[in-house]
């Protein structure tokens, strides 16, 4: 087995035909020593049907009930063979250099256990793009920082490139999560993981598409809650544990706040746990706040207009709440 093959692992879930582009898309890297496995999480379209005819033996086709993507990346991660891995969703791109240019990042720092780039957000259906296309860069302590802003240093799955021993570092991605890729990039960070940038263009397309998992408001606020109350559980040096313990109450303070998610009785018993997971976070005028908020008629429109966006901020910022920039 080559030294530098490095295993891309695509996660299929009815992408049909987009995981046709992105199979493409690890099979023709410049960096040619490529094993690609694509995990099928029982796609209901033509994926079954068309990629075993359309790849052959180029691929390595894997069908299995569906675990969301956690489960794909931990089936890909077992069946891996080689010593760098790659993770895909099935909609989304690498750029045609990505490997070469983040093996030789690996080989010019040794010490590196995850590479990571830029990675570029595109669009199925025409509209504005507001999301960033650019992921952090090197910090002294990219884990301090990252719990500081709340995890809004994430860098996107697909911008990454992982030494084996990494994740052997880190073990598994957890199944119980709805969204599992933050609470990944925590472990490893905990875990001591060395990230490195890896400068240049962009090295994956990140699409943005109706109907993708992030859609489900609710279900992510309430991953966003379980991944930061799994945090403040097993960070136990400070100033980390404090400030996981932090988002773990702010969380729990915009779970309460949910449109369409939480009855106004489960609402209010959310906010009060905020106040006493952290109350430095969820400060009285804060708390005070979400109740009124929860209690009017207008949530609604109080919580998700586009218009009022500069009024939540300057309210959160009065009110004293600490991470404001998530409002």
């Amino acid at each position: 087995m080559p030294a530098d093959l490095v295993t891309v692992v695509v996660v299929a879930y009815n992408n049909w035909p987009d995981v046709e582009l992105a199979v493409h898309s690890a099979l023709c890297q410049s960096h040619r020593a490529v094993e690609v496995i694509v995990v099928d999480n029982s796609s209901t379209d033509a994926t079954a049907q068309e990629l075993p005819v359309l790849f052959g033996d180029r691929i390595r086709y894997v069908r299995q009930p569906n675990t969301r993507d956690s489960g794909a990346y931990n089936t890909g991660m077992r069946l891996a063979r080689g010593e760098f891995v790659q993770f895909l969703d099935g909609d989304d791109l690498l750029a045609p250099d990505k490997l070469e240019k983040q093996l030789a990042a690996f080989a010019a720092q040794p010490g590196a256990d995850v590479i990571f780039g830029d990675v570029r957000t595109f669009h199925t259906l025409p509209g504005p793009v507001e999301s960033c296309d650019s992921s952090p860069r090197d910090l002294d302590d990219m884990l301090l920082a990252f719990l500081a802003r709340y995890g809004n240093l994430v860098i996107p799955m697909a911008g990454m490139l992982f030494r084996r021993s990494a994740l052997e570092k880190v073990g598994l991605f957890d199944e119980t999560l709805y969204c599992s890729d933050v609470d990944y990039e925590l472990r490893a960070l905990w875990a001591g993981c060395r990230f490195r940038f890896c400068a240049g263009n962009p090295v994956a397309f990140y699409r943005v598409r109706p109907g993708q998992m992030s859609c489900d408001r609710h279900a992510m606020a309430l991953s966003q809650q379980a991944i930061w109350k799994k945090a403040a559980g097993y960070m136990t040096r400070e100033p980390y544990a404090s400030l996981a313990r932090a988002n773990f109450a702010w969380a729990s303070y915009m779970l309460a706040m949910r449109k369409n998610g939480l009855g106004t009785r489960e609402a209010l018993r959310q906010l009060g746990e905020a106040r006493a997971i952290s109350p430095a976070t969820i400060p009285p005028l804060a708390y005070l706040s979400g109740i009124g908020v929860i209690l009017t008629p207008w949530r609604s429109v109080l919580l998700d207009s586009r218009l009022l966006r500069g009024a939540r901020r300057a309210v959160a910022r009065i009110a004293g709440c600490r991470p404001y920039w998530q409002t």
